[in-house]
């Protein structure tokens, strides 16, 4: 079976070391969890993987999701609750593979952060101009939220456009180092300037 190694970092071939089935139940499909083995590196994965086939088909599994090792995707402790939510059903999104969803809530966190750092312009350009204009956020982080604005808007308002994986899970990273840079470092910083000056 080909499948991603966190450890690896790569899609790799693995072995199969053990499985368990369940049957439907509870308007739920039946499936299987899988015990591998990284042939490249030689540690365990866990995945879990739906049965979509039937009586006449016979077993056909879905793409296997990947349960252990799990992503680490966590916001700060530090930011605001409702944004956390907001990121965490971000993250949940991208775990389901709802990538073009998962960039939606990236887009709608950062209109969090906005509204958060009390700045609610006539749109999500303008008041990310306002957070730099107002030397909240640098030129390199407002060229990231805008890349993530504009990605947002084309998963949110066109029907033609599919977000990858691999776009889900940067802008993910993304809105997280943004929120990591307005509600932790940011703030640590501050600090720890007022300790300097107030030591000098």
């Amino acid at each position: 079976m080909i499948i991603d190694c966190r450890q690896c970092e790569a899609f790799v071939e693995a072995e199969e070391s053990g499985s368990y089935g369940y049957l439907p139940a509870d308007g739920k499909s039946g499936g299987r969890f899988v015990l591998l083995r990284c042939a490249k590196c030689g540690n365990p994965i866990l995945i879990t993987q739906d049965n979509i086939g039937n009586q006449v088909e016979g077993d056909i599994w879905d793409t296997p999701v990947r349960l252990f090792p799990a992503d680490e995707i966590h916001a700060n402790p530090q930011v605001p609750k409702q944004l956390q939510l907001s990121f965490q059903e971000a993250a949940s999104c991208f775990r389901a593979r709802a990538y073009t969803a998962a960039a939606i809530m990236c887009r709608k966190t950062l209109e969090g952060v906005c509204v958060a750092n009390n700045i609610q312009q006539r749109g999500l350009m303008q008041s990310l101009r306002k957070l730099r204009e107002d030397g909240q956020i640098n030129d390199q982080l407002f060229e990231w939220a805008d890349a993530l604005r504009m990605a947002g808007n084309e998963a949110a308002h066109d029907v033609n456009i599919t977000i990858s994986s691999t776009d889900a899970r940067d802008m993910l990273d993304f809105t997280n180092a943004i929120l990591d840079y307005m509600f932790s470092f940011k703030q640590k910083f501050d600090q720890f300037k007022q300790r300097r000056e107030a030591a000098t």
